[in-house]
């Protein structure tokens, strides 16, 4: 099952990635000790101005550059609601996925400084009531490990079940920790970027502290940062107050089109659980950058802030279009510009954030956007202008921003091209399926992952589970039919049929029987 980002925004990633190095400059950089911030907000306006004219069907994208004394450029692009025409702002709330990682990472540390918790605490410890597989070396995997994703640990549906399906409680999940597995190509000690990691670690430090991981945030890091327009719980109660940027893709054939999966409380979770505007990330960023410089914020010592930074997993590989050297808690650590850049990043059907920031210039860029076509390509591409800006000036700036901008225009070209290319794929396919739909409806279930219910939309098959739903198409294998219940993912779905009924199914691989 899926647990990191959908595989097309993957897949743009990767293929902007691939030219990364040859868009670096290749000399050190030479900080620039009063850079004429007014020149920068005017280059870096006609360049967004520039970047979005290219791009008509991309909702919104709001960038807000800051240093550690304050915010030097906000601007919002498009609409946060298409139907309505509502503007997007740097106060609109976008979902911000991955990138809650980092705030979880400081509430642990704070938890951890004021010693309410260790994170040397092992799953042993932590869950004495579970008989863990002696193979994953549950005295030895350390909270420390399940936070910056080197605990060697896979296996169960926790993931799939708090991000996707929201079909959970705290026994179900629990339960699931006997069924952990080593990860035999990545073990304990080596870094493998997942979710499993935040979630385990949130579950056991509630159990421990008897509050919610939602609850540790807002009090560690939101409300000491006067974040007021961001949030970890109570969804349906803030839609009524708050103005919230709507899911979309800009990669459908057909043009931009809304994406149905929402977030709702059940599946805001910890390793991606969060909505906040452009303008309290530029808070959060504020926060490092002093930190970095020595100075605390508010109750937040520098010293625990700056200590989330410091990379404990090690890694050679690129998140986006940036290379990652190592993990701390919550953060990435990189090289851009010839200086280190720290970047937090996440990617939901609908949704991308870009956090990052770069101490030596004294600059943090965010960029978040309601997209996962173009938007999810664009921020990072406006964080690559500014440190150039600041690091190599403006003339390398708007080198690199051009050369970027044209391979951000022929990806979102192809993808659109395959996306199309494979819809008329799938539509000329023919149906496999050998009984009457009814023989295929019912509920199945599956200890880890839960229960998809098979019902008869129209005459072909639906399934459902949990928040997730998708009518299912056809496919070329015997009983076999496609289902993306996760935009942007197509998943197979074949049923196992015995006396003219279906009596189990398998979908992505994982096999599930018809409930009792």
């Amino acid at each position: 099952m899926p647990k990191t980002i959908p595989l097309l925004a993957a897949a743009a990633c990767l293929a902007l990635a691939a030219s990364a190095a040859a868009a670096q400059p290749a000399r050190p950089s030479q900080a620039r000790a009063t850079p004429d911030l007014r020149r920068f907000a005017a280059d870096y306006e006609a360049f967004l101005a520039d970047m979005v004219a290219r791009f008509p069907d991309l909702p919104s994208l709001t960038v807000v550059v800051t240093r550690s004394n304050g915010t030097v450029f906000a601007r919002s692009f498009g609409r946060a609601d298409i139907a309505t025409g509502r503007a997007a702002t740097p106060d609109t709330l976008y979902y911000i996925a991955s990138s809650t990682k980092s705030f979880l990472g400081l509430a642990m540390a704070q938890l951890a400084a004021r010693g309410e918790i260790s994170l040397d605490w092992t799953l042993a410890e932590l869950a004495p009531d579970v008989h863990f597989s002696p193979d994953i070396h549950a005295d030895r995997v350390t909270l420390r490990h399940l936070l910056s994703h080197t605990h060697g640990l896979t296996g169960t549906g926790i993931a799939f079940r708090l991000a996707y399906t929201g079909e959970h409680d705290p026994a179900t999940l629990w339960r699931q920790l006997a069924d952990l597995q080593p990860n035999r190509e990545a073990p304990l000690g080596s870094f493998r970027y997942t979710n499993l990691g935040y979630n385990i670690a949130a579950m056991l430090v509630e159990r421990r502290l008897g509050r919610r991981w939602q609850d540790m945030v807002d009090r560690e890091v939101l409300v000491p940062l006067g974040m007021t327009h961001s949030l970890t719980q109570g969804l349906d109660r803030a839609r009524r107050r708050l103005p919230f940027a709507l899911p979309y893709t800009s990669v459908a054939p057909a043009g931009v089109a809304p994406v149905y999966l929402v977030k709702h409380d059940d599946t805001m979770q910890s390793s991606g659980g969060m909505f906040a505007s452009a303008n309290d990330v530029a808070r959060f960023l504020r926060a490092q950058l002093n930190a970095e410089r020595g100075r605390g914020t508010g109750r937040l010592s520098a010293a625990v802030i700056a200590g989330t930074h410091v990379p404990i997993g090690h890694m050679d590989e690129r998140r986006g279009v940036f290379p990652g050297s190592g993990y701390g808690l919550g953060w990435y650590a990189g090289e851009a510009n010839g200086a280190t850049l720290y970047y937090s990043m996440g990617g939901f059907p609908g949704a991308r954030s870009h956090m990052s920031f770069m101490p030596a210039h004294d600059l943090g860029v965010v960029a978040l956007s309601n997209d996962d076509g173009v938007g999810e390509m664009l921020a990072d591409l406006v964080a690559i202008y500014a440190y150039a800006w600041f690091a190599e000036g403006r003339e390398a700036a708007a080198a690199a921003g051009a050369q970027w901008l044209e391979r951000v225009t022929q990806e979102y070209a192809g993808r659109r091209n395959r996306m199309a290319a494979a819809r008329a794929q799938q539509a000329a396919r023919p149906w496999r399926l050998s009984l009457p739909i009814a023989a295929y409806t019912g509920r199945y279930c599956n200890a880890a992952y839960g229960t998809i219910v098979i019902a008869d939309h129209g005459g072909r098959p639906a399934m459902a589970m949990g928040r997730l739903h998708a009518d299912a198409g056809p496919f070329d294998r015997p009983e076999t039919v496609r289902m993306e219940a996760i935009p942007g993912e197509g998943r197979l779905l074949s049923f196992a049929l015995e006396n003219g009924r279906a009596v189990a199914l398998t979908y992505d691989e994982d096999r599930y029987s018809r409930c009792p």
